[in-house]
């Protein structure tokens, strides 16, 4: 039995186990059914959720959500991520999402390798923010050099935007640091919280729906520049007519007032434009960033 066991550990750590349902949802009451990568049998959709914070948070945040979009269009949904940014972009650009929310250099990159196309966009823009604990003496960027600070996950514009405070214009001289990537916002903020490192980096939209140890004992230091908000894509192999009752489903559940429904009460309403030509532009450096850390 023990060597049994020890076997099957060894799998797990080497990621051999399908891990598609990593998130185990059933776990917190959603009893998501597993599949494999193949596309979803018919009437049931794949929402995939770019792993921004833990599985716990991800369950309890998107519940409502993903019952809401099974009431209005009448698809069984099922909510998806992976145990990181490296597998979950890896099984979008590989099309194994029916519909997926996710950042907007992904959201191109998406569109490019697996043909996704928008489906809906958060209005306005977002924005990284370096925050310290809120009783330390830290001032700017350079207050930290010599300092570890905390990022989220390498592929996600939260972290590529991060590492632009410690280096012109938003720093008058290049400052250094030592940064430590992690897998989830809310794990690179309990770094900060923990006493594990100087300061963090997380997306501003973000910090406002992580757990109030976090928000209550952090203060902004500095802000990044403004970039297109998150997006919400579809693969092409959904209907036309099922993404349009999807979409009129998507802003009537933005309208939801009591936060404790909707996730993006705080975050996201929804825009009359997806990303324009200018947003396009302002997007390649980190596209190709994105492509470079893929290794492609």
């Amino acid at each position: 039995m023990k060597a049994v066991n020890e076997a099957v550990n060894l799998k797990l750590r080497k990621f051999m186990l399908p891990v598609r349902r990593w998130l185990a949802l059933s776990l917190f009451g959603l009893m998501l059914p597993l599949r494999g990568l193949a596309a979803a049998p018919a009437g049931e959709m794949s929402f995939g959720v770019e792993p921004m914070l833990s599985a716990r948070t991800l369950a309890t945040a998107f519940q409502s959500f993903r019952d809401f979009l099974g009431e209005r269009s009448g698809a069984k949904f099922v909510l998806d991520t992976a145990p990181n940014y490296d597998q979950f972009v890896r099984q979008l650009l590989a099309g194994e999402f029916d519909m997926a929310f996710i950042g907007p250099h992904s959201s191109l990159l998406a569109g490019q390798k697996a043909g996704y196309v928008p489906l809906f966009k958060c209005d306005g823009s977002m924005k990284a923010v370096l925050i310290v604990d809120k009783n330390s003496s830290y001032q700017k960027a350079l207050d930290l050099k010599g300092m570890t600070v905390a990022l989220p996950d390498h592929l996600t514009l939260g972290a590529m935007l991060g590492t632009e405070f410690f280096r012109p214009p938003l720093s008058a001289t290049p400052v250094d640091v030592s940064f430590k990537f992690n897998d989830y916002s809310n794990s690179a903020a309990m770094m900060l919280v923990r006493g594990d490192a100087s300061a963090a980096v997380v997306i501003l939209q973000t910090l406002r729906v992580m757990s109030p140890e976090i928000q209550k004992n952090v203060r902004i230091l500095a802000e990044s520049k403004p970039v297109p908000h998150m997006m919400i894509v579809v693969h092409p192999r959904m209907p036309v007519e099922k993404r349009a009752k999807l979409r009129d489903a998507i802003v009537e559940f933005t309208r939801i007032t009591d936060p404790k429904r909707n996730i993006f009460v705080q975050s996201c309403s929804p825009s009359d434009k997806f990303l324009t030509e200018q947003d396009t532009r302002q997007l390649a450096p980190y596209v190709e960033e994105l492509r470079r850390r893929l290794g492609q």
